[in-house]
């Protein structure tokens, strides 16, 4: 697909991601500071596939994966929160991958992975927390 058809597909995923709200109130400081880290290298995930920057989406992209290793970053221990970040952490590793292989539209794709298994796990900590309330 082309680049340009790909365009609007990716803001929507980052609209997406915003729509997800803002950080919810039980977030302890270390995660907080992850979730920032994390929305700063997706941003700039963003502009190394417009820009056509390979070393700065394997750079900004690893770096998210080196934040899933911390402590900051294992927020529930449910099984369910498990998958999601899995899920994440693969999509970081397709995208890398394609950094790699200086693929633009598999990275497109990947990035859009990447995003909404962000939402989806967003989605899934505010779920747990309306109904553990």
């Amino acid at each position: 697909m082309e680049m340009r058809k790909m365009l609007p597909r990716l803001w929507l995923a980052v609209l997406l991601l915003g729509l997800a709200g803002p950080t919810a109130p039980a977030q302890t400081a270390a995660t907080s500071r992850v979730m920032r880290e994390k929305l700063t290298h997706s941003q700039k995930i963003l502009e190394a596939i417009l820009t056509s920057d390979f070393k700065g989406l394997e750079e900004h992209s690893t770096a998210i994966v080196n934040l899933t290793k911390t402590d900051g970053w294992a927020v529930l221990k449910s099984a369910e929160y498990q998958r999601e970040s899995a899920a994440f952490v693969h999509a970081l590793d397709d995208l890398i991958a394609s950094a790699k292989q200086r693929d633009l539209d598999a990275a497109a794709v990947q990035y859009m992975s990447l995003t909404l298994a962000c939402f989806d796990c967003h989605k899934h900590i505010r779920n747990s927390r309306i109904a553990t309330r």
